[in-house]
């Protein structure tokens, strides 16, 4: 998957023939989304994505900004359909609607404004890094976990059974690259792991505060850390973040 800029992207929708999709959620593709795009949310790419694009052209994949992985894990399960020609614009909404380009409908000014520190960013990601850095700020990637219990698979593998009272999620679901296509949470056997995931797992970066994460813990029973672009990193355990509650903030 190759990662373009708003100009190539613009220079396609002009040619036509691109197939522009939108993977985020429903409120945020009604608020604003790329003039043209199609809307297929990452929890509804393999189920719907065969039957809405077509293989033979052009796919570019988009989510919010380059802090947020929908549109990566997206494109892993394009891949693994079989969508050979897949596009990423990493980079995202934000960027395309700060430059003023075309959305439907027109990106509200409070659009606009969200939009702008995820386009400085995107701009210049040092300045985030250096102030989480220089900041001295506690990461839930201190938080996090790989142990043994977490199974790595593909999408062929099998499933093997589990206990009811398994910890949630009790597998992951891989690319080759550890790209996570999904997870597993339940504890029945199955011949395939594809069929069994869950497609869209909440997941967060290894540089949010707890206090986000707790937040994100409040509606999803677990947290699986990954990079901007999908890759698998481990899962977040807050119950080590009480030891040392001072440090939470």
């Amino acid at each position: 998957m190759r990662e373009i800029r708003h100009r190539e992207l613009a220079r396609m929708r002009a040619a036509g023939g691109v197939q522009i999709v939108d993977v985020l959620p429903s409120h945020e593709y009604d608020a604003a989304h790329i003039r043209g795009a199609v809307h297929i949310p990452l929890r509804r790419i393999i189920r719907d994505a065969p039957a809405f694009l077509d293989r033979t052209r052009p796919v570019v994949v988009y989510c919010r900004d380059c802090l947020c992985d929908l549109s990566a894990r997206a494109g892993a399960q394009l891949a693994m359909l079989g969508f050979t020609d897949v596009r990423h614009y990493f980079r995202g909404k934000a960027d395309w609607i700060v430059r003023g380009l075309p959305t439907d409908p027109p990106a509200p000014l409070s659009e606009r404004i969200r939009a702008l520190p995820y386009f400085v960013n995107n701009l210049a990601p040092s300045l985030r890094s250096d102030w989480i850095r220089y900041s001295d700020r506690v990461r839930v990637g201190e938080f996090m976990r790989d142990d043994e219990n977490l199974v790595r698979l593909g999408p062929e593998d099998s499933v093997g059974p589990a206990s009811p009272d398994s910890p949630a999620p009790r597998a992951v679901v891989l690319t080759p690259d550890a790209v996570l296509l999904g997870a597993i949470e339940h504890s029945e056997s199955t011949p395939r792991a594809l069929a069994a995931m869950n497609p869209a797992p909440q997941t967060i970066r290894p540089d949010m505060t707890p206090r986000l994460a707790a937040k994100l813990l409040t509606s999803n029973p677990y947290l699986i850390v990954t990079t901007a672009m999908g890759k698998y990193l481990g899962c977040y355990a807050p119950a080590r973040t009480q030891q040392s509650p001072s440090r939470l903030f």
